[in-house]
């Protein structure tokens, strides 16, 4: 009995998956704007709310938190940071793909790797605020810009890397203080932590640990530039030595 549920679903999961495929050729065919998963999944159009296959329509299939062919969704394939093809995964090579008016705009994604990257967050940002600048191909707005424009708190390398959020909540993934996360494991490229990497050797003008380094990372606070994070004593500006960065963050934050 139980060999014939397992048959039953594998026959309507193929089905579906073709379906999907064949509502993405026609998308692609009529010249419309939509995110689409490189398992050919469909992930929504950029229509208005109102439309059941909009990515906007959070009853939908693709805009709902809860449906499984959701961006949105944090446990689905495609919104999980641990996704195979999710636009949260920092180590996902396949990514999902952006369609404008009919053609290929570039992956989704937070991997920076990834050839033809659009940036998860600036993605995000003009999807809610501003639907014409994204439909105009306008990705090139700063990571930055965008966490300021949200009131963020945050450290930034001179590079434009992303290097974590000041918050003492440590299961952020974006915390600083998360030592599992990507900014806050001394394992991960992208954490200051790393005394090997980029942003965390003493060697690295990027880094805040490098004493001689004059584009050390920069301080955030609620959006406005605060300061530098840095061992070098004659950077002009407010300064927070990275040793005691944790403890400041904890007092602060």
């Amino acid at each position: 009995m139980s060999d014939n549920k397992d048959r039953t679903k594998i026959l309507l999961e193929q089905l579906l998956s073709e379906i999907h495929k064949e509502q993405a050729k026609e998308t692609s065919s009529t010249g419309e704007s939509y995110l689409i998963g490189q398992d050919g999944q469909l992930l929504g159009k950029l229509t208005n709310k109102y439309d059941n296959d909009s990515i906007y329509n959070k009853y939908g299939p693709y805009g709902g938190k809860y449906s499984t062919t959701s961006i949105f969704n944090k446990y689905s394939q495609y919104g999980s940071k641990y996704g195979s093809f999710s636009i949260h995964n920092p180590y996902c090579s396949t990514p999902p793909k952006l369609f404008i008016k009919g053609q290929f705009a570039g992956h989704v994604t937070v991997n920076k790797f990834v050839s033809n990257q659009i940036s998860t967050e600036t993605f995000l940002y003009l999807l809610e605020n501003d639907l014409n600048a994204l439909l105009n191909r306008k990705f090139d707005l700063k990571e930055s810009d965008i966490r300021s424009k949200h009131g963020e708190s945050y450290i930034i390398a001179n590079d434009g890397q992303f290097l974590g959020k000041l918050t003492s909540n440590e299961f952020d993934n974006d915390s600083l203080l998360n030592g599992f996360g990507p900014y806050g494991s001394e394992f991960s490229p992208t954490s200051i932590f790393n005394e090997f990497g980029n942003y965390g050797s003493e060697f690295s003008t990027l880094s805040p640990f490098n004493e001689f380094s004059s584009i050390p990372p920069k301080i955030f606070i609620n959006g406005q530039l605060y300061g530098f994070l840095t061992e070098n004593e004659f950077v002009y500006g407010k300064k927070i030595k990275p040793k005691g960065i944790k403890q400041w963050i904890k007092d602060n934050f």
